[in-house]
């Protein structure tokens, strides 16, 4: 039997509750690896990157992959978030929380990283893209730039995703924790904050629906974008291994098949440590699973055609570069990778491995190793056996980054161990929407558009409902009878309540829309204006360089996109005030809906007999 409205509030929500010894000691140990790590990158700093392993002519090493690696691991959020948000795939739901997190956490990982291989972290401003009045000129037609501007972009829509898509659910735990420990105490006015005085009306629901979607069509491109500007950092580049135009299709479809294995990892024991089992399911678990196997085959097809491409093209050194990784001394780096991230996956076919969590977590574990050990082999060998025999080279790493790679997986892990206890890891609304789909009946539209603005000096009757159904008769019998000023309240979002109703469309798609634009010509003048400060011709491109350009301004569309919509949403849905709106209840964020409806006072009794075929389960009246 699915769970209710409640039942699904209250599991997501006693995941937040008080937490014992084991979460703490958690946070300990995590912390302690972070700043262990922490203080070896301080001894870097000072005794310089002669501690490390790098050396001519392998010059990018595992700060690199780190870099690669943890990127790759933010892809399967967004792409369970907002591209299955998109194709409407209902699983997506239980686990699209997590993963959102999972994002967040795994970039703010990666960004630390070229700081970290720049060692000189005080020079970092010089590659941060901004108009070159003090001439010392970002330069637009380099991949590095780019890398900047793609990850920063990515890093600021997918935390404005998450947190937009969190607000009804603060909502929920701020009514909660009001209720349970009064609105003075600091848990409840943090959460009312945050909440930003959401209350589940209808008003509020319909530019949310609408800005939600624009999030999503907006980080869908995106997602598919900064893993190829990453990859261009080395298809760029001339070096054997390095330059293929396959990198950016394997590079998206490695970064998604890494981090699909970590929302596996992360999920299976958060599922059992928070008692999340009647959510988060095995049929979520066998949905992902499914998805690694195609995953999986597609890495494997980037396998297959780089090798045959290396023989294909007649090279000698392309080719000489690829056997000496096929058979050579790094050959075991090679088979790990094709074990771990095609072979092993693969036994996800066989649904007794799918459908069990040990198998489930193993295999996911194995997958992550591979794919960091991808990373390395791809960036690594090129360096190290590329046009001239006498500059070839070996690479070892040192202790140093061997533990500041070991504090990045810690500062990873406890921001997300802090996650879990401290926000809903779970989409309440979401869910408990899969339940208020099924409630719905047919219901033609009203003839006549209803206005929800109501006016202040006539009579109100609030009824409660105790489904979604209910909610959506009541407001097509009382708009039937005439009476077209109404407003709604409900913990969940729904479509078919817009279009009995009958609407007007969102002004957030224009306002959406006009930042995408501003974005758009905005990073051509970025770019193109800085160029002609300085003039200069770098690779052989002249300074006014427009392809290249393209990726500076689609950065600046989706960026400048992505807040305008926020924007729109916090402006329309007046989000800008912590206060709910008049006549809400706290019951509204859990299990019940309210039609609040203007009438004359002579027209209470019979709108009260006109809603009874909706059968409200209560009647208020506000003269």
């Amino acid at each position: 039997m699915p769970p209710s409205y409640g039942q699904i509030n209250d599991d997501v929500l006693n995941a937040m509750e008080k937490p014992g010894f084991a979460f703490y000691l958690a946070v300990v140990s995590l912390a302690g690896l972070a700043g262990l790590g922490g203080l070896c990158l301080m001894y870097q700093t000072q005794a310089g990157m002669g501690v490390t392993g790098l050396n001519r002519p392998v010059g990018w090493a595992i700060y690199i992959t780190n870099f690669v690696f943890w990127v790759g691991i933010a892809h399967s959020g967004t792409l369970i978030s907002a591209i299955l948000y998109l194709l409407r795939a209902k699983w997506r739901d239980a686990v699209s929380r997590s993963a959102e997190a999972m994002t967040i956490f795994a970039v703010m990982t990666a960004g630390l990283f070229p700081l970290i291989h720049l060692g000189r972290l005080w020079a970092a401003y010089y590659i941060v893209p901004y108009p070159s009045q003090r001439e010392l000129w970002p330069n637009f037609v380099s991949p590095l730039v780019w890398d900047v501007l793609a990850v920063s972009t990515y890093l600021t829509v997918s935390l404005i995703f998450w947190y937009v898509g969190m607000i009804p659910d603060l909502a929920a735990a701020r009514d909660r924790y009001r209720a349970q420990l009064g609105p003075i105490r600091l848990k409840s006015r943090l959460y009312r904050a945050l909440s930003l005085g959401w209350s589940g009306s209808g008003s509020q629901w319909h530019h949310y629906g609408r800005s939600y979607l624009f999030f999503a069509a907006l980080a869908t491109p995106l997602v598919v974008s900064v893993h190829s500007v990453v990859s261009w950092d080395f298809a760029m580049s001339l070096l054997p291994g390095w330059h293929s135009a396959i990198f950016p299709p394997y590079f998206v479809a490695g970064a998604i098949h890494s981090g699909l294995a970590m929302v596996l990892t992360l999920l299976i024991p958060m599922r059992r440590l928070l008692h999340l089992e009647r959510l988060v399911q095995m049929h979520h678990f066998e949905m992902l699973a499914k998805t690694i196997v195609l995953t999986a085959t597609i890495v494997g097809y980037a396998y297959a055609v780089e090798a045959f491409i290396a023989w294909y093209s007649g090279d000698p050194v392309e080719w000489q570069n690829h056997k000496w990784l096929m058979f050579g001394p790094v050959a075991w780096m090679y088979w790990l990778c094709v074990i771990c991230n095609v072979l092993v996956p693969w036994l996800f076919v066989f649904r007794r491995l799918r459908t069990h969590y040990l198998p489930l977590f193993v295999i996911s574990l194995l997958v992550n190793v591979g794919m960091w050990y991808e990373r390395l082999m791809i960036i690594y060998t090129a360096q190290a056996h590329d046009f001239l025999p006498h500059n070839f080279g070996r690479y070892l790493p040192t202790w140093v980054e061997l533990t500041i790679t070991a504090g990045s997986f810690g500062f990873f892990f406890l921001f997300f161990v802090l996650f879990t206890r401290g926000l809903p890891t779970v989409p309440l609304s979401e869910l408990k929407g899969q339940i208020a789909e099924e409630e719905l009946p047919p219901t033609e539209p009203c003839l006549h558009r209803v206005a929800q603005r109501l006016p202040q000096h006539r009579p109100t009757v609030l009824a409660v409902f105790s489904s979604a159904g209910s909610l959506v008769s009541a407001a097509k019998l009382c708009c039937d009878s005439g009476f077209e000023v109404m407003e709604t309240f409900s913990p969940v979002k729904l479509e078919q309540l817009t279009e009995v109703l009958k609407l007007k469309k969102s002004p957030v798609r224009l306002i959406t829309l006009a930042g995408a634009v501003a974005g758009l010509t905005g990073g051509f003048w970025l770019a193109g204006g800085t160029a002609l400060v300085n003039s200069l011709i770098v690779g052989g491109k002249p300074p006014l360089s427009w392809i290249p350009f393209c990726v500076v301004s689609f950065e600046g569309t989706i960026l400048i996109g992505s807040l305008a919509n926020l924007f729109g949403l916090a402006l329309l849905a007046r989000l800008f005030r912590l206060e709910t709106l008049p006549f809400y209840d706290p019951r509204f964020s859990r299990d019940k809906f309210g039609l609040l409806v203007s009438c004359g006072p002579d027209q209470v009794r019979q709108l009260q007999e006109r809603l009874l075929p909706a059968r409200p389960e209560e009647f208020h009246v506000h003269q």
